[in-house]
């Protein structure tokens, strides 16, 4: 019988992002927020994985 396999967990990344046209109104809004840094990377920027923190394991029948 076959089974179903879910792995989920959390891993550290490494990321590139250019960003292009800023003023200078928005630059300092960017350097002053861990948030809005944050907000600007998404699926496309990140690289490779760096290591894997933790992993759990759900089987599925």
């Amino acid at each position: 019988m076959s089974r179903t396999v879910v792995l989920t967990g959390k891993a550290v990344v490494t990321f590139h992002k250019v960003i292009e046209g800023l003023d200078v109104e928005e630059l300092v809004e960017l350097q002053n927020s861990l948030d809005h840094q944050e907000n600007q990377i998404g699926d496309d920027d990140l690289r490779d994985i760096e290591w894997i923190d933790q992993i759990n394991m759900e089987v599925r029948p």
